[in-house]
Formats: C-alpha cells, sequence, structure tokens
C-alpha cells in the first residue's frame, strides 16, 4: 500500500525537477553561444598574428639571402 502513494508522490517531484532545469539549460546555451563567439573572435585574432608571423619570416629569409650576396 505504501508503494501506491509513494509512487504519485515521485512522480510529481520528478516532473517539478525537468520543468525547473530547463531554465538554466537555456542559461547554458546562451552562455556557450557568448562563449563561441569570444572564442572565434580570438581565432581570428591568432590566425591574422600568424600570417604576420610568415610575413616576418619571409622577409628574414629575404634578407639572408640578400646578404649572403654581398
Amino acid at each position: 500500500m505504501k508503494h501506491i502513494t509513494i509512487l504519485p508522490l515521485a512522480l510529481l517531484f520528478l516532473s517539478a525537477g525537468v520543468v525547473k532545469s530547463q531554465a538554466p539549460l537555456m542559461d547554458t546555451v546562451s552562455s556557450l553561444e557568448t562563449m563561441e563567439t569570444a572564442n572565434k573572435a580570438v581565432i581570428d585574432k591568432q590566425q591574422k598574428t600568424l600570417d604576420m608571423l610568415d610575413q616576418l619570416g619571409q622577409a628574414a629569409e629575404q634578407l639572408k639571402t640578400f646578404a649572403k650576396r654581398s
């Protein structure tokens, strides 16, 4: 007899937990989207830095070549 009264209460608590957990889920999704945007900006900045370093490396190689000719 005790199992019959406990089951509806357990279902009630479980269903209430699902509804409450949806709000933090939306906050989490929003936070993840914000982090994704920030990460893309960092990656773009890093790519520009790498491109500049490649150009600097090429310029250094040219200087070495010209220095050897002199």
